[in-house]
């Protein structure tokens, strides 16, 4: 997966994410599926963990034209608070009849010039 690289003070825009089944095939997360997003580093403690401003959706297509299965969206001021550690992880848990999945990726968190 590409890194996502956000800017504290600058929450736009959505993260859009195509997630595929072991078949390469698009996941229909438009019912039945509860979230958790998590940045960090894999084995320590998450820096910011949210389960709100999650949308699942069917999704159609690629990244480069179609629409996401998932989107992430941040509040304002969401990202102000965390430490920016160059590169880290964001991780996305799904779980439907208790059971999980879990994806990663590269995160980069930058502040901004002021």
């Amino acid at each position: 997966m590409p890194t996502l690289t956000y800017y504290r003070t600058a929450e736009r825009p959505a993260i859009k994410l195509w997630l595929l089944d072991d078949d390469g095939t698009l996941i229909d997360f438009s019912t039945g599926y509860t979230f958790e997003f998590k940045l960090g580093r894999p084995g320590a403690a998450a820096t910011l963990t949210k389960t709100t401003g999650i949308t699942g959706a069917a999704g159609s297509g690629t990244e480069t034209s179609g629409t996401p299965n998932v989107n992430v969206s941040f509040t304002a001021g969401e990202l102000d608070a965390l430490v920016p550690k160059g590169n880290t992880t964001w991780q996305l848990r799904t779980t439907t009849g208790g059971v999980d999945r879990v994806w990663q990726g590269p995160f980069k968190l930058l502040d901004v010039i002021s």
